[in-house]
């Protein structure tokens, strides 16, 4: 099975650490808020599960699929024994 990359995989360290900087950047202090960090940890969590949700549908839809094919041979084999 062929990965493909989602825009969710394709954050780099680099980008994630852009991401945490604009958020510090974003609370007008030069030290690290509470807040700001909390909006960082909060937005990896929410691209974790969203990355795991992501994997889960692909999967699911795979499964989907064969069993749509196995489910439309029985249905065949089904009439050619009638």
């Amino acid at each position: 099975m062929d990965k493909e990359e989602s825009p969710a995989d394709s954050f780099s360290s680099e980008t994630k650490m852009e991401v945490c900087l604009m958020a510090k950047e974003e609370s007008g202090s030069n030290q690290v808020s509470i807040s700001s960090s909390n909006k960082c940890e909060n937005y990896f969590q929410l691209l974790d599960a969203f990355q795991e949700t992501n994997e889960k549908a692909k999967r699911l839809t795979l499964l989907n699929n064969r069993l749509k094919s196995e489910n439309n041979m029985l249905k065949e084999r089904i009439t050619v024994l009638e």
